[in-house]
């Protein structure tokens, strides 16, 4: 005897209706904590590529000199390009005036500001040097006292002086301390979306 296919139970529509819209709705969920993950892993990448820059360029420009028995000078006019370009950080070693040669770049007090320019000529008998910019079309006016030598300049970095030149005026230390916070902050929203994320995951 056949069954009559009448006879045979199928699920009701409302209920297939609303197991459709539950997945489509795991789905939309899924999707939105995925974007969420995306943007914290973006926001913490961020901030601590900001950060990490601002410490090895603070590093670089102060502390490993010290360490290397060096000072650094920020470059910040184009006396001395295009060896040394303004915003420069340039390194030197320390160096009695009576030790450079010609064609060595002394670092050197002229009244209140450190200067760095080419020797020309270490004029022994006078205990002074002859210097001039490599830019410059004649030699400084002023020869340099021996006492008044910082250092031979020995390797330079572009564009790091900038930050040296920067800590020095209320504008750039204001521009430093935002860039440190936007940093802090932008890794700190990224944390809190990742946990957000997890959150909704273990719930979900």
């Amino acid at each position: 005897m056949s069954k009559d296919p009448r006879n045979i139970a199928e699920p009701p529509a409302s209920a297939a209706g609303s197991a459709a819209m539950t997945d489509a709705f795991s789905r939309a969920v899924e999707r939105r904590l995925a974007r969420m993950r995306v943007i914290a892993r973006l926001c913490t990448a961020v901030g601590a590529l900001m950060l990490v820059a601002l410490g090895v360029v603070g590093l670089g420009a102060s502390v490993v000199p010290r360490v290397m028995g060096m000072q650094s000078y920020a470059i910040i006019s184009g006396s001395m390009e295009p060896a040394y370009p303004t915003g420069s950080l340039v390194y030197a070693e320390p160096a009695e005036g009576a030790a450079l040669q010609a064609g060595d770049v002394a670092a050197f007090w002229r009244d209140q500001d450190v200067i760095v320019h080419r020797v020309q000529e270490n004029v022994s008998a006078e205990g002074e040097l002859v210097t001039k910019g490599d830019a410059n079309d004649e030699v400084d006016i002023r020869p340099v006292p021996y006492q008044n030598v910082l250092g031979r300049v020995v390797f330079s970095v572009p564009y790091v002086g900038y930050f040296l030149i920067a800590l020095g005026s209320t504008p750039g230390k204001l521009l430093l301390g935002w860039t440190v916070l936007m940093g802090v902050a932008f890794c700190v929203v990224g944390s809190v979306l990742s946990s957000l994320a997890d959150r909704h995951q273990n719930e979900s």
